[in-house]
């Protein structure tokens, strides 16, 4: 990393008295460098790292500009200075409507400028140094923040201007950022999870048709050197990076065999490879798919699954039961390919935002995997995000009936930007809505069979209770799909109609494949919304 130097400067302000009067000195005294008279910012001064006036620029750019909700860059600006009391608490900061005032424990330090919004020159770079500029005056005071590594201090200043923004926006740096983006996107290499630390490394998991399954490696095998690099009480992590590479490279490894004395040589061609998502099992013809999140392969392998499983039972499948329990969510496009699945043309779902570049309609393509087959969803106090798109527009056509709790209730969609640091800057941009117009943010999905706190030798018994409460579960849909986003005392009444909340286990898998084989109980709980609904107090 290469830092530009620039020579601190020559004197420190200090001040008494009431904040305009402070200021007025100030410009009358010429300390601020002509600023206060001409409303010009001169160039920041002290120790400035350019990677993080890079990296500051570009969060103001896109907060200011994406974020779901209006903000300032005043905002930003004095809460990313205000990040850095994380670091040292000494340091204080306060806004006016022109300026940024400076404080090291308790005493004042100077008065910075804020740019012009006025003028057309204004930009994201001119508040980033404004940042600078106070990050300067706080190091020339605070020895812990002149200890601090430059990568502490980015993830301080970013996290304070993220001060206020709702709880799924988010830093990560550049380790986070990397593992997050394997999770979605893959990553290059053999395809194994490992255990280390103490002896040679164990192989702990083999990915389903990775290079390292095709090769051999099992479960329990220790891995003794990876091109030539002896591992002993080497850490897992320091192991899974010599196994990570260029696509199509070899990596070369020694292995002693689960339960063998002799110690051999293998050679794996690293390749592209994506934890999987999908797990399947086939019960009675129904096949039980359980999701545990979404990543760039979930759709494909679940439709793989779906069609080897019905191939390899004679092409007959009584139905599907998907296990979206405990799934978080993850990559939006990848929940309404899901969707799509076993949808024949018809809306998905939109998302909804004050800039156009997040407003999206979600469309079906005319296909339906299992050819209108009835379909189960099981949901959870932890199922979210995309996982709840997913099961609202089953739910919503009529395609689906949910068994389980209600949901978590994460209607929002997060934009991920890579920084210029490698690490990412992870924001809300947009909320989804369902096929009927409503948005489940903050009060997820209501099941059509609720099975929270229920004895396992009730089965019967919970579905005749649907199907007699059929009538009051129409109601109630229709109240969950009324109900004004920003009234928080009518959503939770609702929400505690079904708890959510962990289910019971094999229990709920039991009561959809039941449902599934009785097609009269199924249609009846599977009606769709026959309602448009537009909730105008989404933004405001």
């Amino acid at each position: 990393m290469v830092a530009e130097h620039h020579a601190a400067p020559s004197f420190v302000s200090t001040f008494a008295g009431s904040l305009p009067n402070r200021m007025a000195g100030l410009c009358v005294t010429g300390l601020l460098l002509a600023g206060c008279a001409t409303g010009d910012i001169a160039p920041p001064v002290g120790d400035i790292d350019l990677e993080t006036r890079d990296v500051l620029t570009q969060t103001i750019e896109l907060l200011d500009t994406r974020y779901i909700d209006p903000l300032t860059p005043e905002q930003i600006v004095v809460n990313a200075l205000d990040g850095l009391t994380g670091i040292d608490p000494k340091i204080g900061v306060e806004m006016t409507p022109e300026h940024v005032a400076l404080r090291y424990d308790g005493r004042d330090l100077d008065i910075l400028p804020l740019p012009d919004m006025q003028k057309e020159d204004s930009s994201s770079g001119m508040w980033a140094d404004v940042v600078l500029r106070g990050l300067a005056q706080f190091r020339l005071h605070s020895p812990m923040l002149r200890l601090s590594p430059d990568a502490t201090i980015q993830a301080r200043l970013i996290d304070g201007a993220m001060t206020g923004l709702d709880r799924y926006s988010r830093y990560e740096g550049p380790e986070q950022a990397r593992n997050a983006r394997n999770r979605r996107e893959g990553y290059i290499g053999i395809g194994v999870r490992l255990v280390g630390g103490n002896g040679y490394p164990l192989v702990k998991l083999v990915h389903d048709n990775g290079p390292a399954i095709k090769a051999g490696l099992q479960i329990g095998d220790q891995i003794i050197s990876i091109d030539g690099i002896d591992l002993y009480n080497q850490s897992s992590l320091f192991a899974s990076d010599l196994l990570q590479g260029k696509a199509d490279s070899i990596a070369e490894l020694e292995i002693n065999p689960a339960g063998s004395n002799r110690i051999k040589t293998i050679q794996v061609v690293r390749e592209r490879v994506i934890a999987p998502t999908v797990f399947t099992a086939l019960r009675r013809n129904v096949v039980v798919a359980r999701i545990t999140g979404f990543n760039n392969d979930t759709a494909r392998s679940l439709a793989a699954a779906i069609d080897t499983t019905r191939k390899n039972n004679n092409g007959h499948l009584a139905g599907v039961v998907m296990d979206l329990r405990g799934n978080r969510g993850g990559l939006l496009q990848q929940g309404v390919d899901v969707a799509d699945l076993f949808l024949a043309g018809g809306p998905i779902g939109n998302t909804h935002a004050r800039i156009s570049a997040a407003r999206h309609v979600f469309e079906a393509n005319e296909a339906d995997l299992i050819n209108g087959a009835p379909l189960v969803v099981l949901i959870d106090g932890n199922t979210a995000s995309s996982a709840e798109l997913v099961a609202a527009a089953l739910q919503d056509r009529g395609r689906a009936v949910l068994v389980g709790s209600t949901s978590f209730g994460k209607g929002s969609v997060q934009a991920i930007n890579d920084l210029i640091n490698s690490g990412t800057l992870t924001f809300t941009w947009s909320r989804l809505s369902a096929p009927s117009g409503y948005t489940f943010d903050r009060i997820g999905l209501h099941p059509a069979i609720c099975t929270v706190d229920i004895p396992a030798d009730d089965i019967d018994i919970l579905m005749q209770n649907a199907v007699a409460g059929k009538k009051k579960l129409d109601a109630l849909m229709v109240a969950w799909r009324h109900t004004n986003y920003s009234d928080e005392q009518t959503r939770r009444t609702l929400r505690d109609t079904c708890p959510p909340g962990k289910t019971a286990g094999e229990l709920d898998v039991d009561v959809a494949v039941k449902l599934i084989e009785n097609i009269s109980n199924y249609n009846m709980l599977s009606v769709k919304s026959d309602t448009e609904i537009a909730d105008t107090n989404l933004f405001h």
